[in-house]
C-alpha cells in the first residue's frame, strides 16, 4: 500500500510544543485535527502537548476515529476525497499482554470512495462512508487498513443525502429525500426496504439496535435472526414545529440513544424525553466512561446526567457560536478518557477540557482554524 506524509512540514514541527497552561500531568492519546479552510491534517501528542505530525490534504475535512483507535478517517466531501490517517498508536501483542507501541503518525492513504463523500459510520469492525454525490456506500473492514484497501461499494440507486452503518453481514442505508431505510447483502443485494422516516437524518447503533432520526421522530430497527423488526416513537406531544432529531449517539453503559432536539436533547428508548438546554446543541456525545457532554450554541460546554439530563457541571469556553452556512467553521468536539477536546477555529486553539473538574487543562495553539477532532486511543503496556 501507498504511504505518504508531508515528512519536511513534520519533521520541522517535530518536538515543538504547542500546550500552554498549568498543567503538565501526562494524558495518554492522540488528536488529529482537520483545518475547517485548509487542506491541513495534525496530529497532537496529549502525553507530550506537542504537535507531532501536520500533513497537506486534499482539503478541508471532517474526520472520525475508526473503532480500533489506530486511524482517523478524513473526509474531504468537496474533493471526492478521503484520507486515512495512522495516528501513530498501535499494539503489539506478545501473548501474555499487548504492548503499546508508540510512533511517528503518517496519511495511510488518500483514496477515492465517490462523489461527495459525507456521512462516515464505524460500527462491528467495518466502516461505511455514504457518498451523496451517486448515493453509493463504500464500505471497508478496518483490520484490512494498512495491509491493502478491500473497499466494496453498494448501491442504493439515486443521489441522496445518507445515513450509513455496517451490522454483522448487512449494511443499512437510510435516505433523507426518500426517508426509508434500505437493507443490503454483504453482496450489494437489497434484501428489504423501511419506510416512514421522513427527512431521515442521524444514525447511532446500540446492542442489536440501531435508531434513525426522522423530522417527526425515530425510526428503531432491532436485529432479530437474519432480519430486522421496526418501530416508530413520535415526536412527544406539544413539540416546537421545527424540533427534531436528528444526530444521535449511544453508549454501551446505557440502554437508551441520545439524540438532538430543538433547544435540547433528547433521550430515546420506548419513547421520546426531552432535556432542555440552556441554548441548542451545536456537539454532543459521551466520553469514554459514560458521561454525556453537550456544547451549546451560547459558547458552553455541560455535563450531563444521561438517564435523567440534569445538567451536572457548565464552563464558559468561547463566544456564542454563530458560524452557519456554506464555508462556516464550527467548533469541534472530541471526548476521550473524562477529558473533551474543543476547537475555537477562530483562536486556531483545541481546548482540554477536563470534565470531572470542568476546567480547562491546556490548549493547543495549532494556528489556522481548527475545526473537526478525532481521539485516538489503544491500549497496551508501556515499557
Amino acid at each position: 500500500m501507498k504511504r505518504w506524509a508531508n515528512w519536511m512540514v513534520a519533521g520541522f514541527l517535530l518536538g515543538l510544543p504547542v500546550w500552554a497552561g498549568p498543567d503538565d500531568a501526562k494524558h495518554p492519546g492522540r488528536l488529529v485535527v482537520a483545518d475547517g479552510k485548509a487542506g491541513l491534517l495534525r496530529v497532537i501528542d496529549l502525553e507530550t502537548g506537542e504537535l507531532v505530525g501536520s500533513f497537506s490534504a486534499p482539503g478541508p475535512a471532517n474526520v472520525y476515529g475508526a473503532g480500533n483507535g489506530i486511524y482517523a478517517f478524513a473526509v474531504h466531501r468537496e474533493q471526492n476525497r478521503v484520507s486515512v490517517v495512522y495516528g501513530g498508536l498501535r499494539q503489539e501483542d506478545h501473548g501474555d499482554h499487548k504492548d503499546l507501541v508508540v510512533e511517528a503518525p503518517y496519511i495511510l492513504q488518500t483514496f477515492t470512495t465517490g462523489p461527495k463523500p459525507t456521512h462516515f459510520s464505524s460500527h462491528d469492525g467495518i466502516v461505511t462512508i455514504y457518498n451523496d454525490g451517486d448515493g453509493t456506500v463504500a464500505v471497508l473492514d478496518e483490520k484490512s487498513l494498512g495491509l491493502g484497501l478491500r473497499m466494496r461499494e453498494v448501491a442504493t440507486g439515486a443521489p441522496d443525502h445518507g445515513a450509513p452503518l455496517a451490522m454483522g453481514n448487512v449494511v443499512l442505508a437510510g435516505s433523507l429525500n426518500r426517508g426509508v431505510v434500505e437493507v443490503f447483502s454483504q453482496g450489494g443485494q437489497k434484501i428489504t426496504t423501511f419506510s416512514g422516516c421522513p427527512r431521515l437524518h442521524g444514525e447511532a447503533a446500540l446492542g442489536n439496535r440501531i435508531a434513525f432520526g426522522c423530522s417527526d421522530g425515530v425510526l428503531l430497527l432491532e436485529r432479530q435472526g437474519n432480519g430486522f423488526v421496526s418501530r416508530k416513537l413520535p415526536n412527544p406531544a406539544g413539540a416546537l414545529q421545527n424540533a427534531r432529531v436528528g444526530t444521535l449517539v449511544s453508549h454501551a453503559k446505557y440502554p437508551f440513544f441520545i439524540g438532538n432536539f430543538g433547544q435540547g436533547l433528547v433521550r430515546v428508548d420506548n419513547q421520546l424525553s426531552v432535556y432542555p438546554l440552556p441554548a441548542n446543541p451545536v456537539r454532543f456525545g459521551f466520553d469514554k466512561n459514560g458521561v454525556l457532554v453537550v456544547l451549546t450554541a451560547d459558547g458552553s460546554l455541560h455535563t450531563l446526567e444521561a438517564p435523567t439530563g440534569k445538567v451536572t457541571a457548565s464552563l464558559k469556553i468561547s463566544a456564542p457560536i454563530t458560524a452557519s452556512g456554506e464555508g462556516a467553521v464550527r467548533p469541534g468536539l472530541a471526548l476521550g478518557d473524562g477529558k473533551a477536546f474543543v476547537t475555537l477555529p477562530d483562536k486556531g486553539e483545541v481546548l482540554e477540557v477536563e470534565l470531572a473538574e470542568m476546567v480547562v487543562k491546556r490548549r493547543f495553539n495549532v494556528g489556522g482554524a481548527p475545526g473537526s477532532v478525532a481521539w485516538l486511543w489503544v491500549d497496551g503496556v508501556r515499557h
